[in-house]
C-alpha cells in the first residue's frame, strides 16, 4: 500500500534509496591485502614448497599472478591443475584455490588444506602480486 499524501515522486525516491541500501548492506567489500603482512604468511606457510627463484617441491611462483594454471616451464603439474588452463591466476580464482586446494582443484597434488582466514588469502595474493 501506498502511503496516503506522499507525491509519486517521493515515493520512487524513497524506493531507490531504500533498494540501494539493501543491496549496500548484502554486498561485502573485499579488503586490499597488504603485501608486507601477505610476505609473511607466504614465509611461513608457503615458502615450504615455493620460492620465486626456481622450482622445488612445488612449482616457481615468480609472476604467478595473471599467468595460466600450470604453465611454468619444468615443472611437472598433476592432471587436475593442467586441466584449468585458461582460468588465469586472478584475484578470484587465487582466494579460491588458496582458500581450499582440494575443492578448487579435486585431485590436485598440493598437500596444502588452506588458508580459512579470507584476510590472510587477500594479504598472500598482494604479496605474490609484487612477484611479479
Amino acid at each position: 500500500r501506498v502511503a496516503v499524501g506522499l507525491k509519486e515522486p517521493v515515493r520512487a525516491a524513497t524506493i531507490i534509496y531504500l533498494t540501494k541500501k539493501a543491496i549496500d548492506m548484502g554486498a561485502k567489500k573485499k579488503k586490499a591485502g597488504d603485501a608486507t603482512k601477505g610476505e609473511k604468511v607466504f614465509k611461513n606457510l608457503c615458502a615450504v614448497c615455493h620460492n620465486f627463484n626456481g622450482h622445488g617441491q612445488g612449482p616457481n611462483l615468480k609472476g604467478v599472478v595473471g599467468s595460466d594454471p600450470a604453465s611454468k616451464e619444468g615443472f611437472g603439474y598433476s592432471g587436475a591443475l593442467q586441466g584449468l588452463k585458461g582460468k588465469k591466476w586472478a584475484d578470484g580464482t587465487l582466494d579460491k584455490y588458496l582458500k581450499s586446494p582440494a575443492d578448487y582443484a579435486p585431485g590436485n597434488a598440493m598437500a596444502f588444506a588452506g588458508l580459512a582466514n579470507a584476510k590472510d588469502r587477500a594479504d598472500v595474493i598482494a604479496y605474490l602480486k609484487t612477484q611479479a
